[in-house]
């Protein structure tokens, strides 16, 4: 069996789906889509995850789009195929300003 049989294989057996960011490879995009599941912009993957039947969604993508996926679905398992994977915009945002930017102006 190959590779992309034994992913397939797992998904099912594990009741997964398998949800990949417009970023990620081809062949992963693929694979998703013949599993499944999605490929799509990070909060439709966390959507996706969040309306379907399986009991663990795994994220091709980066760590936030993990953290969107569990907070959408706290009852679910999620994995990230990277969870060292990050993100640019994500890390040019330090939680210090952004805690004191939410602070002042409550309505946003």
């Amino acid at each position: 069996m190959n590779t992309r049989d034994s992913i397939k294989q797992a998904l099912k057996k594990n009741n997964a789906v398998l949800v990949a960011h417009y970023y990620v490879s081809a062949d992963i995009q693929t694979l998703a889509e013949e599993t499944g599941g999605i490929v799509s912009d990070s909060l439709e993957m966390a959507r996706f995850g969040q309306n379907c039947d399986a009991e663990t969604i795994v994220v091709a993508g980066v760590k936030f789009m993990g953290e969107t996926a569990k907070i959408l679905s706290p009852e679910k398992n999620v994995l990230v195929l990277d969870d060292q994977a990050t993100c640019s915009l994500d890390l040019s945002c330090p939680i210090d300003d952004f805690s004191a930017f939410c602070d002042a102006n409550p309505d946003h």
